[in-house]
């Protein structure tokens, strides 16, 4: 989602509120959060769609066979999403063989290896099965669903932190509001975990007993990508509203332990959906929680997704993996003391905005029915961003064209 979608009713930041989708009644979190801790509007995703967005927000930059074969992907021909570790359904680097989507300079985690510091991973780079992937016997036990098919995550991933599935919610709010809808995930994982929240708190808490935790985490929040208007899932605003309250959740979690003042938390989007901005579709929100951050800052400087990994690189001592994570400008939001060390409480949404569930009369309701939504990014971002416009701001709203905000004339111009 785009900036002007979720935060634009801020005050003191740069939106456009007739843009405005999610706003604090969907995310009260995420407006509290960047309220409390820093207002980032001019910060950019560098990808376009999730094929290149999963390697810009964990390498730094999109190679020249992701750059080249993304459009293919989203266009239709039966192109399998070779983008997150997988290449025609197959853990290639599992079983051997080179990545075709792996950047020169690798992933922040094999920095963060190299420097033999700890980490853990939930979510990021775990294989997922396809109707359309035929596998060979041989591949097929290396290609289990939910398992790392990156060989330095193995061992350092949870396997029972639920990947992406829209069915499955990130957080306990269904629970906590006893909201019931019909296409909800069973529990999963060894601990039977209910939600993705779950799953993470309870390693988290074994971390919090031994007094030792991983000097760098990754962990996939996904559930505002949406179900579109499927119906028996929740709403796009519900789904949203789970996404929020999963992000206050760990936040929650994370201020009320013993490792809350040597930690720094970043929380942005992969991409932004070529969502309606008066900006650039490329503008999204983006996140940085710490301590050592003067409360109520507002920033208007400009960031972008390698901003997120240089000021990580920086805060662990790592060399950039490259010339973009090298270049870009780091968060200049730390202070050097930890004056906005006060606990944070998780806001609950609304019930009205969890309680809503899709049905056969929503908008479009049938078209999202037929649509892949097992696969992040499997929906053209088009068909999706009509469907959640007019599912939210009403099917009279006419949804305004796509703003890119650099204009590049003509060199004869």
């Amino acid at each position: 989602r785009t900036y002007d979608q979720v935060l634009s009713d801020i005050p003191g930041g740069n939106g456009d509120q007739s843009l405005l989708m999610f706003g604090r009644k969907i995310t009260p979190n995420l407006h509290a959060l960047a309220e409390r801790f820093v207002l980032l509007d001019n910060c950019y995703d560098c990808a376009e769609v999730s094929a290149d967005g999963w390697n810009w927000s964990t390498s730094g930059m999109a190679n020249q066979h992701v750059v080249r074969n993304a459009p293919y992907n989203y266009s239709g021909r039966g192109r399998v999403y070779d983008f997150e570790g997988q290449n025609n359904g197959i853990p290639v680097d599992i079983l051997g063989y080179a990545d075709v989507a792996r950047a020169p300079g690798g992933y922040i985690w094999d920095k963060v290896i190299a420097a033999n510091l700890s980490l853990r991973n939930y979510g990021f780079f775990v294989s997922f099965t396809d109707p359309g992937m035929r596998l060979k016997e041989g591949d097929k036990a290396a290609a289990a669903e939910n398992t790392p098919n990156k060989k330095a995550l193995v061992g350092r991933t949870d396997t029972g932190f639920r990947l992406f599935d829209t069915a499955y919610p990130d957080s306990d709010i269904y629970d906590e509001l006893n909201v019931r809808y019909s296409k909800r995930g069973p529990a999963f994982g060894p601990h039977g975990a209910k939600s993705r929240f779950a799953e993470w708190k309870y390693e988290f808490d074994g971390y919090v007993k031994k007094g030792s935790l991983p000097k760098f985490m990754t962990i996939r929040f996904g559930n505002d990508h949406t179900n579109g208007t499927s119906p028996g899932y929740p709403s796009p605003e519900s789904m949203v509203a789970d996404n929020d309250y999963a992000v206050g959740q760990l936040v929650e979690a994370v201020s009320n332990s013993r490792f809350w003042k040597s930690t720094a938390i970043f929380i942005l989007e992969d991409d932004a959906q070529n969502g309606n901005d008066h900006v650039d579709a490329h503008r999204s929100t983006c996140y940085v929680i710490s301590p050592f951050i003067n409360k109520n800052t507002i920033d208007h400087r400009f960031y972008n997704t390698d901003s997120v990994l240089r000021t990580i690189e920086l805060l662990l001592g790592l060399t950039p993996m490259n010339l973009y994570d090298a270049v870009a400008p780091p968060f200049e939001v730390f202070g050097t003391a930890s004056g906005n060390s006060e606990p944070y409480v998780a806001i609950k949404p609304e019930r009205s905005a969890i309680a809503k569930i899709n049905t056969d009369n929503s908008y479009r309701a049938q078209v999202s029915a037929k649509l892949n939504f097992r696969q992040a990014d499997a929906v053209p971002d088009a068909i999706l961003n009509d469907i959640l416009w007019h599912a939210v701001k009403g099917t009279s709203v006419t949804e305004p064209p796509v703003h890119h905000g650099l204009n590049v004339k003509p060199a004869d111009d």
